[in-house]
Parts: structure tokens; C-alpha cells; sequence
């Protein structure tokens, strides 16, 4: 695991649509995963800044419901836009998460990004969160035959992998439920298209 560490406050500035936050769950399904994987990261989501909100957005699909989704206004399950301090803090608190990382994304930002991750947000943000035997099922799938899944239902990795996709920052040469958190680490050479790349991860420190 890389060893630099950043403190919250310090890299919230610099944060971009596109930058990806790895959680480590401490509950017992996350260390199931993370055992699974060899990974320490059991969850991900993607960073997003929209205008109208001053503090960074977290973009993820979980079944954790402890937050409301900003733009719906409720809390619910599946796809979901919340706070990113506010995803961090509760997390830390409520005992699911104890270590995050950072990797940030280089390359362009513009308002055709936003558009299309406008329009992705609205199509599937009713989407559910699979159950663990459909996420199991559809993981290989995706692995093994690659098969794209519908988007009725969507796991962490397999979201932020779609955005990916969607906003031309990753081909689709492996379905999007092919991926798993620790696929889009620094331990797998991600498909990256466009001119992206994504830096190495930054451990962030608990400091909100």
C-alpha cells in the first residue's frame, strides 16, 4: 500500500470530478470482500463537483443508509450523491469504514463531462444496490464471459466503472461489472483513454 498521507482538509481543494475515494470497511461483509480480493478496499466511489454545492459530492452505490441523496432529498439505497465530508464522518462514527484513500484523475475537465455525467446520474439514479448473490453472479459475468449487466441495479466498482465509461475516461474493453474496488487501485493498470491516468492513492487521514 502507498504511504503517503494527506489530511482532508489539505487535498479538498484540489479535488475534481473524476478523483476516486476507496473506503476500508471494518463490518463483517467489507472484510469478507477485502479478504476475497486480497485488497484493503471493500467500497469506492467517485468524487463530483456540481455547481450550486461549494463542497465536494461523493457519487457511490451502497446500501449503507445514513445519508440523504442531495439532489432527491431522501435517504435510499442503490446509486446516491452525498457530501463527501459528510460520507467520510459518518462512515468513521457509525464503525463501517476506518482507512480511505484517494487517487486523483489527470486530464480535461468540461462542460460536455458534466453533461454527460448529468444525464448518467438521472438515468440511473433510481437503480437499486444488487443483492450479494446477484453482485456475486453478475462480477463473474462480467470476469469471466464479458457480459455487460442491465442498469437496474449497480455495485460500487461496477458504478464507478459505467461513469468511467460513460464520461470517456475508460474504454469498455472489460464490461463495467467486470471491476472490483481493488481493480481500479494501484495494483491493475486501468484502460485509461483520452489522455487520462490516475495518480496513486493517498492515504487520507480521519480529520473530519
Amino acid at each position: 500500500m502507498n504511504n503517503k498521507q494527506v489530511s482532508y482538509e489539505e487535498i479538498k481543494g484540489r479535488l475534481q470530478t473524476g478523483d476516486l475515494l476507496f473506503c476500508h470497511g471494518i463490518f463483517a461483509e467489507a472484510l469478507q470482500v477485502e479478504a476475497m480480493q486480497g485488497s484493503p478496499w471493500s467500497h469506492i466511489g467517485m468524487v463530483v463537483r456540481l455547481p450550486g454545492f461549494d463542497e465536494p459530492l461523493f457519487w457511490e452505490s451502497t446500501t449503507t443508509q445514513t445519508l440523504g441523496d442531495v439532489m432527491e432529498h431522501r435517504i435510499k439505497t442503490g446509486p446516491m450523491l452525498v457530501t463527501l465530508k459528510e460520507r467520510i464522518a459518518t462512515d468513521v462514527s457509525d464503525g463501517y469504514d476506518a482507512l480511505f484513500a484517494f487517487r486523483l484523475l489527470n486530464g480535461a475537465r468540461n462542460d460536455d463531462m458534466l453533461a454527460k455525467l448529468k444525464a448518467f446520474i438521472e438515468e440511473v439514479h433510481d437503480a437499486s444496490f444488487p443483492s450479494l448473490e446477484r453482485m456475486a453472479f453478475e462480477l463473474l459475468e462480467g470476469k469471466l464471459l464479458r457480459a455487460q449487466a442491465g442498469y437496474k441495479s449497480f455495485f460500487c466498482s461496477e458504478l464507478v466503472a459505467e461513469t468511467y465509461m460513460r464520461l470517456g475516461i475508460m474504454d469498455r474493453s472489460m464490461p463495467s461489472n467486470s471491476y472490483r474496488p481493488v481493480d481500479l487501485s494501484n495494483r491493475t493498470d486501468l484502460p485509461l483513454i483520452n489522455g487520462y491516468t490516475l495518480a496513486d492513492e493517498l492515504l487520507t487521514l480521519q480529520d473530519v
